[in-house]
């Protein structure tokens, strides 16, 4: 069955698809944003429980992807992938019920293991997600439908942090009320997951072995560096989940604390950069003409580096502090788009998802390294915000060179 006679079939199944997975991207933030706002103001934003609380949500939200990943890769590649997203809908729904029951008996620890959950959640649709578009889109159209996928994508990040900050508001802190609202979208999410696209059956001759959670995505990882192209591509997405994550958490520290916000000013930066993402990846798909743009990469990457300078500079006032979020996420957009449509393009149809399962893990080291790196900023070194802000930049300009030389001119 070809991509084009699927599409034809069912021509509303690629927007099934973009409404399924910007409800998924939504109630993620939405629900992490909820937590996060709950536990800082009850432990305390500038304390050092506060700070900790931060790290462990961000981690506990990660942790899955390594944990996962490689039975979520198998789980892609041996059903079909419209099947694998369908199920970890119906499992949001019994994961948000219990987050709405925890959030009822105000337990403040306790809701990690809700963010614990939804990652494993969003670790098992991520391959059968990514794997998705290269078997229902042309390989012209793959860039494009790439570009709208993350748009769909940066805009639920968009509204989830935004509205997870105003709905925590709206709640005067009784965090059951807004639980209420996130089962909601994860049963909205799952009725349109059943008009998805359908997809190619999985290799019913796959077996699965048990075993350690981290042999097979370093075989995977192995076997994927004998394609140079295929495992720099993969080693620079690493690098913008990573610097991703940082930022995720250094700007609710600039607005609780540069800024003297609360969690209404950390939606709108989480907004404000989520925006710029969506964004950058839109153009850069539009930019792509057939292609994938490697082009776009190295000056993406640059105007990372220069909008965090800039943002670690004038990141004390509210207006260049969201303009700036927004630049950082548009040259972010530049950034990712061209390296994610690749892993996609040059991964082999059988082993796609497994080999999408181990960069999802890699992705997931990396996280979880920025949120080690936050707290050793932040607690050894005593550095602010807009300081950690500056070291993302130096960071960037390390492995932008790394990157110009060995990614294709176009």
């Amino acid at each position: 069955m070809t991509s084009d006679s699927i599409k034809n079939k069912n021509p509303l199944g690629f927007g099934a698809f973009l409404a399924t997975l910007f409800l998924g991207a939504f109630n993620d933030n939405l629900s992490k944003m909820l937590v996060i706002c709950y536990g800082t103001e009850r432990l305390g934003a500038s304390s050092m429980q506060g700070s900790s609380f931060l790290s462990l949500a961000a981690a506990c939200f990660i942790l899955p992807y390594l944990l996962f990943s490689f039975l979520a890769g198998y789980l892609a590649d041996r059903f079909a992938k419209k099947t694998v997203m369908v199920w970890t809908k119906v499992a949001e729904i019994a994961i948000m019920l219990v987050g709405m029951e925890l959030a009822r008996r105000q337990m403040v620890y306790p809701l990690l293991a809700v963010l614990f959950f939804m990652g494993a959640q969003s670790a098992f649709f991520s391959p059968a997600k990514y794997g998705f578009l290269p078997e229902t889109t042309p390989t012209e159209g793959l860039s494009r439908a790439n570009g709208y996928t993350q748009l769909a994508t940066f805009l639920a990040i968009i509204l989830g942090g935004l509205f997870g900050g105003l709905l925590y508001s709206w709640c005067h802190g009784i965090l059951y009320r807004g639980f209420i609202v996130c089962v909601a979208v994860a049963v909205l999410g799952t009725l349109t997951s059943f008009f998805i696209t359908a997809t190619r059956p999985g290799d019913s001759q796959l077996r699965f072995r048990f075993q350690d959670p981290v042999s097979p995505h370093w075989r995977a990882l192995r076997e994927m560096s004998s394609d140079r192209l295929l495992i720099t591509v993969v080693l620079g997405a690493t690098f913008f989940w990573f610097l991703g994550s940082l930022m995720q958490l250094v700007l609710v520290l600039l607005a609780q604390t540069t800024l003297g916000g609360g969690g209404n000013l950390t939606g709108i930066l989480q907004a404000a950069v989520a925006l710029g993402i969506g964004l950058g990846c839109t153009l850069a798909g539009l930019l792509a003409k057939g292609r994938i743009p490697y082009h776009l990469v190295a000056p993406g990457a640059v105007g990372i580096a220069v909008a965090n300078l800039l943002l670690a500079t004038f990141g004390n006032h509210l207006v260049p502090a969201i303009l700036l979020t927004s630049l950082v996420g548009f040259a972010a957009g530049f950034y990712q788009l061209p390296l994610g449509t690749a892993i996609q393009e040059r991964s082999p149809l059988e082993k796609r998802g497994r080999y999408l399962g181990a960069t999802n893990a890699l992705d997931c080291v990396s996280m979880t390294l920025s949120s080690a790196l936050l707290w050793l900023l932040q607690n050894v070194f005593r550095c602010g915000p807009r300081t950690i802000i500056a070291v993302t930049a130096c960071l960037v300009a390390v492995i932008t060179p790394f990157l110009a030389r060995r990614l294709p001119r176009q």
